[in-house]
């Protein structure tokens, strides 16, 4: 099993830092640090470190966020939130991939971590419109006897990734045998459910993903359901496995259990149980 580094108690608080101030849209230095039970000096010390990462921007006594709520957070906050519960969901991703397949990974920041885990798992290729992905590959030990097949066209710095009309017919010329997705929302519609996002050339770049994979996989964080998203991604019915952390609640597995996928739930180890077996 790959080793999951686990997160500093700074770290944690900074990432919670971020999801309270982009819930609430603004926050003052006093009211966090009652709600974090730390001192004000150490939440300052937060603030200017989130600042400067471009995470949040600073106001007269506290900061603000700097996405609108109905929008994808910015590709630098996204990497920051739940880093450790990414890094265990993408563990479990990986023991799905077969040594030799060709896979297909989009731009999500949760599978990051599993673009860093390819070298143990020997696929053949991989298919990806993440640039980070991309730089990832050149970069890491391990990675030289793993095609990279780069899908390119129109760069989006809010998600460090092509998108649009280019690389989806990139993408469409392609094949792999499994493809791994995540996205910003999971919705209930009617009696299933729904991946959504914010941009509509975002939705349909990650729906050519899911389309060229034999085997479809969903990774997502429980802090997905029920998310802003305009655009319709795909049902959840389309994918063959779905992988959870443990923290969904009893109505999201539920939700979840009404689709045919197999459904993976995982503990901040690593650690899996099936929730439920795929359907034919």
């Amino acid at each position: 099993m790959a080793h999951i580094t686990p997160a500093t108690a700074q770290e944690r608080r900074r990432e919670r830092i971020i999801s309270y101030i982009t819930r609430h849209g603004s926050a003052r230095v006093e009211q966090l640090a009652e709600h974090f039970d730390v001192s004000a000096m150490t939440i300052h010390r937060d603030l200017e470190a989130l600042a400067a990462d471009n995470l949040l921007e600073r106001i007269r006594g506290g900061a603000r966020s700097v996405s609108p709520s109905m929008s994808e957070l910015a590709v630098g906050q996204r990497r920051h939130l739940h880093r450790t519960t990414k890094e265990a969901l993408c563990a479990a991703a990986a023991r799905l991939i077969p040594e030799g397949a060709v896979v297909a990974i989009d731009d999500s920041t949760t599978l990051e971590a599993l673009v860093e885990q390819l070298p143990e798992r020997a696929p053949s290729a991989l298919i990806t419109h993440s640039l980070k992905a991309m730089s990832d590959h050149r970069r890491r030990a391990g990675m030289i006897d793993i095609r990279l097949i780069a899908c390119g066209g129109l760069y989006f710095a809010e998600t460090d990734s092509f998108l649009g009309t280019a690389t989806t017919a990139q993408l469409n010329q392609l094949s792999a045998d499994i493809s791994f997705v995540s996205t910003t929302a999971l919705r209930e519609t009617g009696d299933s459910a729904a991946l959504f996002h914010p941009d509509m050339e975002a939705a349909d770049t990650k729906r050519a993903v899911i389309g060229i994979g034999a085997i479809k996989v969903l990774v997502l964080d429980s802090s997905k359901f029920g998310s802003p998203g305009v655009f319709r991604v795909a049902p959840i019915d389309h994918f063959d496995h779905i992988i959870i952390d443990q923290k969904c609640s009893r109505d999201q597995r539920e939700l979840l259990s009404l689709c045919r996928a197999q459904i993976h739930v995982v503990d901040v180890d690593g650690n899996e149980t099936t929730l439920q077996e795929g359907k034919n």
